[in-house]
């Protein structure tokens, strides 16, 4: 268990076990559902102790945890304000695996939800208390939660400057600008994902994170408690919290994975008229941006920040800096933090799965299938993402940074390439990814 003055991490077998395990046990560093004749519970709930905080009026709550197919997750929280415990607010049922949405409740005393974040609008919260529910429709597989996490907003908060010194971190740089044209608007938190988790080898696309923590409530991919959820299944450990840039310094000076909730204004203007902070030098206005830190840089007597800014044009033009003292004035406090993939974790994910793909009379047309050999049509309505990229001879350091076509699913369930694709030999490879994240893969040889 890690608490310091404004965060709290529960995380190993000693630390839940100081919380109320009902009809849950622990297993493996984890919270797993209770076994009865060697058959798993349908549901259960572990509960945190309480936990003292500074005054505050914030909380961001995170929890990783592996879901397989037919099992589900539900985070909640409740805080103590002015002597009066509020009610349980939910964070939403999570797994990749069903249509995940969080609430939008209306500002109310003592405390209320929006997304991933409890505010509360009078008075102060001093404690919190945090609880998982747990359940499957398979009686043979258990969800599993390996950490819970709490972090505040203080109501009175001193930040503490940053002294950073050069410091650079190799992660790869995502632009969401040039990425399936129905997700990209909202695709801050994603593309900042992707540089964070395939710095360690993951190779995920955006538009699979994307999908897998897309929240159907409102925020769509802004909601960043399913952005660490998400990175927790895939292994990692991640969650939110609230720091000041010195605390933000020192995560990177031992090389970890940052990400800055930031909000500005590009230009003098738009600044004046929404009353954001400027950012100089910045792409184009970004409200609930979320940036991947890559380090800091001096150059004589000014700091820089050296990031990778979604909304440039290109992933080459996302490795950006600002200074350090503009982005520290748009930075929103809050951050997301990743760090390595732990083995044998991450089994339950969201993965990619090779399939074949059949030649249709249509010139251009393939169909997906199985590996028994039958056709596997896309839905009429696909949801998700057809993507498709061409083998240029060229190394990229990731799969996502290849350059990619999209597509819609055809009304005969198959996928109908682009004629600006056809017209020399070419090898292809076919992105279908799923609203759960996962995805298959196909490769054709097309001849001119």
């Amino acid at each position: 268990m890690q608490n310091a003055k404004n965060g709290y991490i529960l995380a190993g077998t000693e630390a839940f076990t100081r919380g109320e395990l009902d009809n849950v046990a622990l297993a493996e560093n984890a919270v797993c559902l209770e076994q009865t004749a060697g058959r798993y519970v349908l549901y259960g709930c572990y509960t945190s102790p309480v936990i003292a905080f500074p005054p505050f009026t914030e909380l961001a709550m995170s929890w990783n945890a592996e879901t397989p197919q037919g099992t589900v997750v539900e985070a909640q929280a409740r805080v103590l304000v002015d002597g009066a415990w509020s009610g349980w607010m939910s964070f939403g049922k999570w797994s990749p695996y069903l249509s995940r949405a969080s609430a939008c409740q209306p500002p109310a005393a003592p405390a209320y939800l929006q997304g991933d974040t409890v505010h509360v609008p009078q008075g102060r919260a001093i404690q919190a208390q945090l609880r998982i529910y747990l359940y499957t429709d398979d009686e043979r597989q258990t969800p599993s939660v390996r950490l819970l996490a709490a972090s505040v907003r203080p109501a009175e908060w001193a930040q503490e400057p940053a002294a950073p010194y050069g410091r650079l971190l190799r992660l790869p740089a995502y632009s969401q600008q040039v990425r399936d044209p129905a997700l990209r608007q909202g695709m801050s938190a994603a593309a900042a994902l992707a540089s964070l988790v395939n710095r360690w080898g993951q190779d995920a696309l955006p538009e699979e994170l994307a999908h897998a923590m897309f929240d159907h409530g409102g925020p769509g991919c802004h909601n960043h408690a399913f952005a660490a959820a998400l990175a927790g299944a895939y292994g990692y450990e991640a969650y939110l919290a609230y720091l000041d840039p010195a605390a933000v310094w020192n995560h990177v000076k031992l090389g970890e994975s940052v990400a800055l909730a930031v909000h500005y204004a590009a230009t003098p203007e738009d600044a004046q008229a929404t009353g954001l902070p400027l950012l100089p030098g910045a792409f184009a206005n970004g409200e609930n941006q979320l940036m991947a830190l890559r380090g800091f840089e001096l150059a004589g007597d000014t700091a820089f920040a050296l990031v990778n800014d979604s909304l440039a044009p290109s992933d080459r033009e996302a490795e950006h800096r600002y200074k350090a003292d503009d982005l520290w004035k748009a930075y929103s406090g809050r951050a997301l933090l990743v760090r390595g993939r732990h083995k044998e974790q991450g089994a339950g994910s969201p993965g990619r799965r090779h399939a074949a793909l059949r030649p249709l009379p249509q010139v251009g047309a393939y169909m997906f299938q199985t590996e028994g050999g039958e056709d596997q049509p896309l839905p009429a309505e696909f949801a998700g993402t057809i993507a498709c990229a061409v083998q240029d001879g060229t190394a990229h350091a990731t799969t996502a940074h290849k350059h990619f076509c999209y597509v819609q699913a055809a009304a005969d369930g198959g996928v109908h390439l682009p004629p600006e694709l056809l017209g020399e030999s070419k090898k292809i490879t076919v992105y279908a990814i799923w609203p759960s994240g996962c995805t298959l893969v196909g490769e054709v040889n097309t001849s001119g």
